[in-house]
């Protein structure tokens, strides 16, 4: 029952152009028949076969152009991740402090980009999963909205 509702959710999410329709409308459907007290349940074999099927597609993101590009984008690139690693850090001490969220929930769902990998990564700590997967939800889905906001507004001040 839960693959199906996930498939069925997943299509409606894909086939409305939400932003990350096919996860969102997968967990909407499986999230409102678990409020309903279906009780859907996913055998455990199934998060490992959900890992691998990210682990290939993110596989499949490593190509020759990719890495020939290495070069050309290595500082760029690390300079992204270094800075996003520590504004990341810095945001979830805070909102642990305005919050009183536990700190590794908030290091999770305050970490920006790969919202399913750390949604996967962070069922390997002792964190509030549910939490962080809400946090990533909703940070996914404002980023969507606001961020293209802030690049026309960043261009038209560039533009003049």
């Amino acid at each position: 029952m839960t693959v199906t509702l996930a498939m069925i959710g997943g299509f409606i999410g894909n086939e409305l152009k939400i932003p990350a329709g096919a996860l969102l409308g997968a967990m909407v459907a499986v999230g409102a028949a678990n409020l309903l007290n279906l009780e859907p349940d996913m055998p455990g074999s199934f998060n490992t076969i959900a890992q691998i099927i990210i682990g290939g597609f993110l596989g499949l993101s490593l190509t020759k152009e990719v890495v020939l590009g290495l070069k050309d984008y290595l500082i760029p690139s690390l300079m992204v991740v270094v800075l996003l690693a520590i504004f990341g850090v810095i945001t979830g001490v805070i909102v642990t402090k305005l919050t009183g969220v536990e700190l590794f929930t908030s290091l999770f769902g305050s970490v920006p980009g790969g919202m399913q990998e750390m949604i996967i990564l962070s069922e390997s700590y002792d964190v509030n999963h549910p939490a962080v997967v809400v946090i990533q939800t909703v940070r996914r889905i404002l980023i969507v909205i606001i961020y293209p906001l802030l690049v026309n507004i960043i261009l038209k001040y560039v533009k003049g």
